[in-house]
């Protein structure tokens, strides 16, 4: 993929109809019209109706009734279940069978809750219907479970060892609900390593990331040092963000007191919260990983404006001096970040080469490197 070449392409044919979840629970609900019988593997019964959206289950992608049993499918790509979602299930009044159909790098997704959830293989979920008697059902269910396949292929050659045979870059992933497969997966792996981890979308424009965090020496959750890669959007590629990520104390609000010990914090570390200092850093304990990282800009934004009007009172009681809302676009304290509480640097990381598996070794090096520089190390 060149420099300039976009990012993100939409499919073609059956793949452009399957990226859509609503359009794969769709494509279910015709294969069972055609050919019920393949439910019978599947969950267990052969369903005499089956819905889509219906209101008395918290309109479930898919909604498998008989005269004994009922059963839930929620169709996932890239979005995820909340939580929220996932307990309105769990609370349903008939106590349906409940079922996560994604791609096969979600299965950890049900894990946790394993004793009311099963997960269901998208590829193999919609090619239980490759054998049917029905040909409608047969020739459909064959041309869509070889991209939902593909799909899992792609995602899986990522997360192979850079440099195998079989092993694709990052780059390689041309549909976004990939990177956001990926996200999810990385984060898992770097929770296994015992770090606190989260996958999900910047609140803007939806980007894929995945964020991780270690805490300061001595110090609870709310206290902590941040690695967080973002993909990009117009171009391919992404970045890894580090620095400090403080957040108010249970039942406390953001105030003076944490804003300041953020900002104190970050200032005291000003050599270390840069790009260069990173690199040499992982240069000397992961040299592998460092050719990975560039960065031909500076790797944080100049200073601008007064940021100790911020800290004492807040964005929100901080306005200009011309009465407009001050946020961090207008005032900045040289770093990145969002809000008043969060001071980071970037570096940019080089997709074409880099794979999954050197997403989660970064992440982990950099939180290894930050805590190693904080005062008093």
């Amino acid at each position: 993929m060149s420099n300039n070449a976009a990012p993100w392409v939409r499919a073609r044919g059956m793949g452009r109809l399957l990226a859509q979840e609503t359009n794969i629970s769709d494509v279910v609900q015709f294969l069972s019209d055609r050919d019920p019988s393949p439910w019978a593997d599947l969950v267990g019964f052969v369903p005499d109706t089956v819905s889509r959206e219906a209101r008395d289950a918290n309109h479930a992608d898919l909604l498998l009734s008989s005269a004994a049993r009922r059963a839930v499918i929620e169709v996932k790509l890239g979005h995820s279940m909340s939580a929220e979602q996932q307990k309105k299930y769990e609370v349903l009044a008939s106590q349906p069978d409940l079922y996560l159909a994604a791609l096969s790098f979600d299965a950890g997704r049900v894990d946790a809750d394993a004793a009311r959830w099963r997960f269901l293989c998208l590829s193999d979920f919609v090619g239980a219907w490759e054998d049917s008697s029905d040909e409608s059902a047969r020739v459909l269910a064959r041309e869509a479970a070889a991209v939902l396949r593909s799909w899992d292929n792609s995602i899986a050659r990522v997360f192979a060892r850079r440099g195998a045979e079989d092993s694709q870059p990052l780059s390689s992933l041309d549909q976004k609900f990939f990177a956001r497969v990926v996200t999810r997966r990385v984060a898992s792996d770097i929770a296994e390593r015992g770090r606190r981890a989260w996958a999900g979308v910047t609140s803007g424009g939806g980007l894929p990331l995945v964020q991780a965090w270690t805490n300061v020496r001595g110090e609870t959750d709310e206290r902590a040092f941040i690695a967080e890669i973002r993909w990009w959007e117009t171009k391919p590629g992404g970045e890894l963000r580090f620095g400090v990520d403080f957040k108010p104390r249970p039942g406390g609000v953001e105030d003076e007191v944490v804003r300041r010990a953020a900002y104190d914090l970050a200032m005291s570390m000003d050599a270390d919260l840069e790009y260069a200092s990173l690199k040499a850093a992982i240069t000397e304990s992961r040299p592998d990983l460092a050719t990975l990282l560039r960065r031909d800009r500076p790797s944080r934004p100049k200073s601008k404006g007064d940021w100790e009007p911020v800290i004492t009172h807040g964005f929100a009681n901080a306005p200009l001096l011309d009465g407009r809302k001050n946020n961090r676009q207008r005032t900045a304290p040289g770093f990145y970040g969002d809000g008043a509480l969060r001071f980071q640097a970037i570096a940019e990381i080089d997709f074409g080469t880099a794979t999954a598996r050197d997403l989660v070794d970064l992440i982990e090096v950099t939180l290894t490197y930050l805590t190693s520089r904080q005062p008093g190390s």
